[in-house]
């Protein structure tokens, strides 16, 4: 018999016993989360009424307007909890040109106290490659937002018709076109919430987005006579920021 297998055989018991095994330490579980979902709409209203872009409007600047497109990104949404933030979404197109439109999302936060969000792209999504995108993203190259020239992408399509003729009940003779962009365009908001779910597990948020104040904050009014078109002339930037501010601002939480 091999040697040190003799003197293997002839340890003792309680020796063998205390060799070192390899054993696996137990897994720790982490966090369950819970996820809560949030039926998210998006109205258009003008003044607090549905809004049409049929109907006639007047604005502070005395022009009269049919809205036909109001498309935008909204980006970055996030609500808050105790500081914790828990984004919903990086960035999803709008258009309520002919009405509400309704997202189905999910958040872990149980009491949300603040929603935070952009209008618009920031520029780590401004500017990346289009290329990288799938098509049909919100964000791909079918969404009719990018500026190829720019290698960017529009933020808010804002358009229709106009008159200084306030008794015209026909159509309006004058096109506006007002398309923001660019990184300086960016705007963030910040919005106190209530978001606790219902008697079916379900939160909801609607946002209202007053097109009327596209045209004025109480303060700043866009008079469409002194510009109706923006389409990211650096040269007429002040337009473009002034747009920025008051659409931004036309964003409450009903």
């Amino acid at each position: 018999m091999p040697r040190s297998l003799h003197l293997f055989i002839g340890l003792p018991l309680a020796a063998i016993l205390i060799l070192p095994a390899c054993t696996k330490d137990p897994e720790v579980p982490g966090p369950v989360l819970h996820y809560t979902p949030v039926k998210l709409t998006v109205k258009p209203v003008w003044n607090g009424a549905p809004f049409n872009p049929a109907t006639h409007y007047q604005t502070p600047a005395g022009n009269q307007v049919t809205v036909s497109l109001v498309k935008f990104y909204l980006s970055y949404f996030t609500v808050v909890e105790n500081g914790a933030e828990d984004r919903l979404f990086d960035a999803d197109l709008f258009d309520v040109t002919n009405g509400p439109l309704t997202r189905v999302l999910s958040m872990t936060a149980s009491d949300p106290h603040e929603l935070r969000f952009g209008l618009g792209l920031p520029p780590a999504i401004n500017h990346i490659d289009i290329a990288t995108i799938p098509p049909n993203a919100p964000t791909g190259n079918n969404s009719g937002m990018y500026w190829t020239w720019a290698s960017m992408y529009r933020f808010v399509l804002f358009e229709g018709h106009f008159d200084t003729d306030l008794t015209n009940t026909g159509d309006l003779p004058y096109n506006f076109s007002l398309h923001t962009g660019l990184d300086t365009c960016y705007r963030e908001r910040s919005i106190p919430i209530n978001l606790q779910p219902g008697a079916d597990d379900t939160a909801r948020l609607t946002i209202l987005l007053d097109v009327s104040r596209f045209f004025t904050n109480g303060t700043d009014t866009l008079d469409l006579t002194q510009g109706a078109s923006w389409h990211g002339e650096v040269d007429n930037l002040g337009l473009a920021l002034k747009l920025a501010n008051l659409q931004s601002a036309a964003f409450s939480v009903e």
